[in-house]
C-alpha cells in the first residue's frame, strides 16, 4: 500500500474508532451486492470483507448475489438502495469504465449514482498462447500470426468484456487482422488454448498461472504498468514493444448521498479487513493484489480507466446485442 493510501487507512481507523454507529445500524443488516453469481475468486473476496466487517462493525453483514446484464442488475439495485449505510456494491471496474462506453441505456450514470468508497482488489489481464506454437515472446507471436493469417483468432471470457476490447486494441496496434472468438468464460477456452486449435487467448492473470507454471499454456506479457508480482518472470506489453496498458480492478460503493460520515466508517472497516494478514493471504493465493485507497483516490481512478477505453471501444466498432 502506497503512502497515500496508508494514511487514508490510519485516518479511516481513527473515524471507526472514534464515531458512533449511525442510530439503529447495530439492529440493522449491511448487505454487500455482488452483481455476479455465487462461486468464483471475486465472490470470495467479498465474502472474506463481509466475516470480518461483522466482528469490527458488531453487526450482521451478509453478501447478496445479484446477477445478471453483466453485472448491472445488481448495480441499479444499489443506486436505488437507501444512501443510509446498509447497502454496499463490490463490482469491477468494467461498470464504471467499459460498460458506458458499449451501452447506450445503461439505467445509471457511473460518474454520479455510487459513491466510491475504496478500491479493494487489483487484477492483471494477460495474453496467453498456446504451448504447441513456436513462440516465446510477444514479437514471435506477431511475426507468426501475420506469416499464419488463418491463424489469427484470440479468445476472451465474452463479447464486450475487457479482454475482448484489449486483443481488437492489440491487432490494431500490432497491425494484424485478429478475429475474436468469444467464450462464456476462461474455463470453457482452455481446453482449445491447450490443444493449439486456439492460439491465443486473453483473460485475468488469476485464471492463467497454474496452467502456465504446468507449461500446457504460455502468458507471454501482462498488460498492468509493472509486471505481475505472481508471474514476474513475464514482460508487460509496454516491456514487449506494444505501447498498451489496461489496469483492472474491483471496488466498493455506496449509494450517492450517503452521509460522510458513514461513508467514512464503512471505508474503515473494509480497510481493517484488508490489513488482516490472513486476508491479505488468502487474497494472495486467489492470485489478486490488495488494494485500500481514499474515495477520492478511487474517484480519480475510475476516471483516468474510463477516459482510457473510450477511445480503444470507439475504434473497435463493437455493438452490444442488447
Amino acid at each position: 500500500m502506497h503512502t497515500a493510501s496508508r494514511r487514508a487507512a490510519l485516518a479511516g481507523l481513527a473515524f471507526f474508532a472514534l464515531w458512533p454507529a449511525p442510530a439503529g445500524a447495530q439492529e440493522q443488516t449491511l448487505k454487500i451486492v455482488f452483481p455476479f453469481a455465487a462461486g468464483g475468486s471475486t465472490d470470495a473476496v467479498a465474502r472474506m470483507l463481509a466475516d470480518h466487517m461483522q466482528k469490527s462493525l458488531g453487526r450482521a453483514v451478509i453478501v447478496e448475489n445479484r446477477p445478471g446484464a453483466g453485472g448491472r442488475i445488481g448495480l441499479r439495485a444499489v443506486k436505488e438502495a437507501a444512501p443510509d449505510g446498509a447497502t454496499l456494491l463490490f463490482a469491477p471496474s468494467a461498470l464504471f469504465t467499459i460498460h458506458p462506453h458499449v451501452y447506450p441505456n445503461l439505467g445509471y450514470d457511473p460518474l454520479v449514482d455510487l459513491l466510491p468508497i475504496t478500491q479493494v482488489i487489483k487484477l492483471d489481464l494477460a495474453l496467453a498462447v498456446s504451448g504447441k506454437l513456436p513462440v516465446r515472446w510477444l514479437p514471435e507471436l506477431v511475426a507468426w500470426l501475420k506469416a499464419n493469417p488463418e491463424q489469427a483468432t484470440f479468445g476472451s471470457p465474452g463479447a464486450g468484456s475487457s479482454p475482448h476490447f484489449l486483443g481488437v486494441e492489440l491487432g490494431r496496434l500490432a497491425k494484424l487482422d485478429l478475429r475474436h472468438v468469444p467464450y462464456k468464460g476462461t474455463p470453457a477456452a482452455l481446453p482449445d488454448l491447450m490443444t493449439g486449435r486456439l492460439p491465443m487467448h486473453i483473460t485475468n492473470v488469476a485464471e492463467l498461472i497454474e496452467h502456465h507454471k504446468a507449461g500446457t499454456i504460455l502468458v507471454l506479457a501482462t498488460v498492468g504498468a509493472s509486471r505481475s508480482p505472481f508471474l514476474p518472470a513475464v514482460p508487460t506489453l509496454r516491456e514487449s514493444g506494444v505501447d498498451l496498458e489496461v489496469p483492472g480492478w474491483f471496488a466498493m460503493y455506496a449509494p450517492a448521498g450517503t452521509p460522510a460520515n458513514i461513508a467514512e466508517r464503512l471505508r474503515a472497516a473494509i480497510l481493517d479487513a484488508l490489513r488482516n494478514a490472513e486476508i491479505r493471504a488468502r487474497i494472495d493465493t486467489l492470485g489478486f493484489e490488495v488494494a485500500g485507497t481514499t474515495g477520492e483516490e478511487l474517484a480519480r481512478i475510475q476516471r483516468a480507466d474510463y477516459e482510457r477505453w473510450g477511445p480503444i471501444i470507439k475504434a473497435s466498432g463493437f455493438k452490444p446485442d442488447q
